[in-house]
């Protein structure tokens, strides 16, 4: 280490024990073996802010940026120090760069916290800081502030697209679809490339009871018209031999942990090499290690998060790929402009979207004839593929031990949500009205419900039908082994509708608790926790109407020797069911793809 680096971190050592004086000159001594230390410019300067010499500290902080740009932790420091001399503008760009740099930095968000509270003017930078304020606290579950920092944007700006983006992911959060919807319209006719705009409305869409099955295809094919219909595409090198080995290309923003990447790695673990080479391309911005499990099983691994579409079409074009499968939809992170351009012959749609792509390039979507009776096609540009027993296998990353049944000690029957809220209509928080007020001394918890406005609405809504407060119990965003916990305390869990979910009805039936659904509806999204219940072979679950939901849950709950036989057998049940049964959902993955590539052989 140099004489000047060796002084630095000692200083530091002093530094962080409040011992100033003797860091001070330190810092000074490595800047007389190097006169231009980065480090010691920079720490110089935070002493002399916290000596109440902000003048001093911008000339000795800037010093250092202009050697490294790219110190997040300065320009926060540099921020503080010009806000202390009443320099807002430019203390407001200083910590908006620190966040460009690093944008889960913590100190600088507190930081534009500060400046915006203070906040006078309607200057750009106050602009873009409210937007970086915004979508921090969306992220964070804040939905009130973030919907504040929106509509103080909105205010000056009504005609700024992104703030009605984020405004309506953030009202959809909340439940509030239709005003949701209203201001994704508004940002469609202000946002210059809505790509992203219009695919977070196809996804409200899919959340609310006013759109039915035809709307949805129809704003899908929307989108192709709009983003699809200007790319054009080449013909293919692809050797036409119908049974040859085939490479197959799976492109996901979720290789990690999450769904995706925990039920991709026994497919990838199972295909059958003789028959297919297993491509991944990670479009996930972070790996962990669900990532490097995934990429060490497939044969080739390609992290493609930097690549433009454009590029990413061209490296699976590059690579021969035969079959190539999306794992995303329209979903964050998505790759759909990619697909857009057809890469492959064959594309397919799978797993983690729950509509059409409404791309002509996608060729075929997997399903079931569950989840997509006859019927149903006519909702899709892909051609349909029903695989014989389940749409997806079950491969979950929490095994907690199943707690006893909680009626047993309560004295009462406890319902559960565990849907993200943004899936609870107000239709189904009557009908869970209407359920605790048939079974007396029963309550509801509740997950994911944003702390302020939302909760409150909750509560008010329950309460007008009649639900006293004290039997609703309500948590926000909780972590995953928490949530599986908080499972284990629900004897009976609700699923709402239109969207129920199928990993929420597959956890809670790991972990020992039924789940009741209601059947009905064109859509796919009306169909998924039923799917599961059908596979596992409960289909008395499954509700016809509102009136059957109740009486079914309500029959549950009354029961307690009942919930306690299905606590002890309902993981079994899983088990043994087609939802674990890799190596035959992996088979049968194969089959339709050789079918698929048969076909396109055949052309």
């Amino acid at each position: 280490m140099k004489p000047a680096a060796a002084r630095v971190v000692a200083a530091l050592e002093h530094h962080a024990a409040g011992r100033l004086a003797e860091a001070e000159a330190l810092y000074r001594e490595a800047l007389a073996e190097e006169a231009h230390n980065v480090d010691a410019l920079h720490f110089l300067g935070v002493i002399a802010l916290q000596r109440g010499a902000p003048n001093e500290a911008i000339d000795l902080i800037s010093q250092a940026l202009a050697r490294n740009p790219a110190n997040a932790p300065a320009c926060n420091n540099l921020g503080l120090a010009l806000a202390k001399v009443g320099r807002h503008a430019e203390a407001l760009r200083a910590t908006l760069r620190a966040l460009a740099l690093q944008a889960d930095y913590p100190d600088a968000l507190a930081n534009l916290r500060r400046l915006m509270e203070a906040a006078t003017g309607s200057i750009p930078e106050e602009i873009d800081a409210l937007m970086v304020l915004g979508d921090a606290y969306g992220r964070a579950n804040a939905l009130d502030e973030a919907a504040d920092c929106m509509r103080r944007i909105l205010a000056v700006e009504p005609a700024a697209g992104n703030a009605h983006n984020l405004l309506a992911n953030v009202l959809r959060n909340q439940g509030l679809h239709r005003e949701a919807m209203r201001h994704y319209e508004l940002a469609l006719a202000h946002d210059s490339a809505p790509a992203v705009v219009l695919q977070n409305l196809l996804f409200c869409m899919q959340c609310s009871p006013d759109f039915s099955a035809a709307d949805i295809h129809a704003r899908h094919r929307e989108f192709a018209r709009r983003f699809e219909a200007p790319l054009a595409s080449v013909p293919f090198a692809n050797p036409r031999e119908p049974e040859r080995r085939l490479r197959i290309g799976y492109v996901s923003p979720d290789f990690r942990d999450h769904v995706v990447g925990h039920y991709m790695q026994p497919i990838f673990e199972r295909h059958d090499r003789a028959r297919v080479e297993v491509h991944g391309y990670s479009a996930a911005p972070r790996g962990d290690a669900v990532t490097e499990r995934l990429a060490k099983i497939a044969d080739r691994w390609h992290d493609v998060h930097s690549l433009p579409d454009e590029a990413l079409a061209a490296l699976v074009r590059e690579h021969g790929i035969d079959v190539l499968v999306d794992l995303c939809g329209h979903g964050p992170g998505n790759r759909i402009l990619a697909f857009a351009r057809k890469p492959a012959p064959v594309q397919v749609s799978y797993l983690d979207y729950s509509a059409t792509t409404g791309l002509a390039s996608m060729d075929y979507r997997l399903t079931t004839a569950y989840c997509d009776p006859p019927g149903a096609d006519r909702y899709y540009s892909e051609k349909l593929v029903r695989l014989p027993h389940a749409y997806w296998t079950y491969n979950p990353s929490v095994a907690l031990p199943v707690a006893a049944s909680p009626a047993q000690t309560r004295g009462g029957a406890t319902f559960g949500s565990f849907n993200l809220y943004y899936r609870v209509t107000p239709d189904a928080l009557d009908v869970w009205a209407r359920l605790l007020q048939a079974v007396p001394g029963s309550r509801l918890l509740v997950v994911s419900v944003a702390a302020g406005s939302t909760r409150q609405r909750l509560l008010e809504r329950l309460a007008s039908a009649g639900v006293a407060p004290e039997r609703v119990v309500v948590h926000g965003m909780v972590p995953y082994e928490a949530y599986h916990r908080l499972i284990g305390e629900t004897d009976v869990a609700l699923t709402p509708w239109p969207y129920n979910g199928a990993t929420t009805a597959l956890d809670c039936l790991w972990n020992g608790v039924p789940v009741v659904a209601m059947a009905g509806g064109e859509t796919f999204t009306t169909r998924l926790a039923c799917s599961v219940l059908d596979a596992v072979g409960l289909p008395e679950l499954i509700a016809g109407d509102a009136d059957d939901y109740v009486r079914i849950a309500a029959t549950l709950a009354r029961a307690p020797a009942r919930l306690a036989e299905m606590r002890g057998t309902l993981r079994r049940r899983l088990e043994r069911s087609p939802l674990r049964d890799f190596s035959g959902f992996t088979r049968a993955l194969e089959s339709a793809y050789r079918e698929m590539w048969r076909a396109w052989c055949a052309t």
